[in-house]
């Protein structure tokens, strides 16, 4: 239990962004940190649950801070990995055209590549393609060779561990409850804080408004499931060209460190903020129901288009097998196996707008990160930089 310490700084979530603030501010020695966790382990949900993908930059929007912090985090990350001897590999990535029209969208990324400062991008041929990736079918791909692959749950424990090592200190089990005047009411007890920083992801929102933050914006979540995939090897991360209307990159292949394929994620909406198994439950479907957000959102037909088409690769698993062979057209129905599925906590304003960019807002005793969706485990050592530095303190 708490005894009452007041800390300088409070971290509310122990993911791999809120883990590589309190490393950060600890490497500057800016004063007492301590990170609440309502779980009982580092990495169970957006930190752990996802395809281990460390993203060179190729589809970000140039200027923006995602661009930025993107492709500066992909270094941290790797220069982190090989320091701490966490498990990765820069195996590249790959995004595949398969007529003209696509082969623009190829030309596009490599101009919002080459602008955000991404290295070494460049179009291989359909020849060159199948030498890499022989299971692979397209006419034309681009390559990103700074694309990496990491175990996901030991980079965030890792970057904790190192925060801990440098002075931060975890309270583990420690769910909050309620924000009063600096003190942070949780399951485990009082903490009281000079600032609080909201890293909470998938409750990044109810976190803000105790604190009077993050008005108009609301996280509405998006199941995104994966399948493991057999007799399909590919060598990099296999990407279909992307829809760059909407910040879901579709059904993809990824190797893992472990040695697995995996394949996906779709992007569904979600009724539960951690309904990984497709639970719906009441109190916070009703809640998301009741918000204008939501219905803002979902006024648009080539919004619905898009979760119909969604739905249909989550539910069916031969939408999902043709989605595969799109990129691997050997794949059969005795080839995929369900994996285990994350919750993107995307970010959607009063308009009903998803939020494409990190957002953070930078108030007098809190600071509120309401954005950081994928690529945020890539970003978040570049991220937590950018945070400190402009913490108002």
């Amino acid at each position: 239990m708490s005894d009452g310490s007041k800390y300088d700084f409070l971290i509310i979530g122990g993911g791999i962004i809120g883990s590589s603030v309190a490393r950060e501010l600890a490497m500057r020695d800016m004063g007492p940190v301590a990170v609440l966790d309502k779980e009982q382990e580092l990495g169970l949900h957006a930190s752990g649950r996802n395809s281990g993908v460390l993203h060179s930059g190729i589809n970000q929007k140039p200027g923006s801070l995602k661009a930025r912090m993107c492709v500066e985090g992909n270094r941290r990350v790797r220069v982190f990995c090989k320091e701490h001897g966490v498990r990765m590999e820069q195996c590249g990535t790959v995004v595949v055209s398969r007529n003209r029209r696509e082969e623009e969208t190829l030309e596009l990324l490599i101009g919002m590549g080459s602008q955000a400062g991404v290295e070494g991008l460049r179009i291989m041929d359909r020849d060159e393609l199948a030498g890499r990736e022989p299971a692979v079918t397209g006419e034309k791909a681009l390559i990103s060779p700074n694309g990496s692959i990491v175990d996901s749950v030991a980079l965030v424990r890792a970057v904790a561990a190192d925060a801990r090592a440098k002075g931060a200190e975890y309270f583990l089990g420690a769910e909050v409850t309620g924000i009063d005047r600096g003190t942070v009411v949780t399951s485990r007890g009082d903490f009281r804080a000079g600032h609080v920083i909201n890293c909470a992801g998938l409750y990044t929102d109810r976190v803000a408004s105790m604190m009077g933050a993050g008005a108009g914006y609301r996280i509405i979540p998006f199941r995104g499931e994966y399948m493991e995939l057999q007799n399909c090897p590919v060598n990099s991360m296999v990407y279909q060209v992307p829809d760059l209307r909407y910040p879901f990159l579709g059904v993809h292949l990824t190797k893992t460190v472990d040695g697995e394929v995996l394949a996906g994620p779709t992007a569904m909406l979600s009724f539960g903020r951690e309904s990984y198994e497709k639970q719906i439950r009441p109190g916070e479907s009703l809640a998301m129901l009741a918000g204008v957000n939501f219905w803002r959102l979902v006024s648009s037909a080539e919004f619905l288009r898009l979760v119909a088409y969604n739905g249909k690769i989550s539910f069916f698993d031969r939408a999902f097998l043709a989605e595969i062979r799109t990129l691997c057209p050997q794949a059969r129905m005795e080839d995929i196996a369900p994996y285990r599925s994350g919750i993107r906590a995307q970010m959607v304003d009063r308009k009903g707008r998803m939020v494409d960019d990190m957002l953070v807002e930078f108030r007098e005793d809190s600071t509120h990160v309401l954005n950081a969706v994928s690529p945020g485990m890539t970003a978040a050592l570049a991220f937590a930089g950018y945070i400190v530095d402009n913490m108002k303190r």
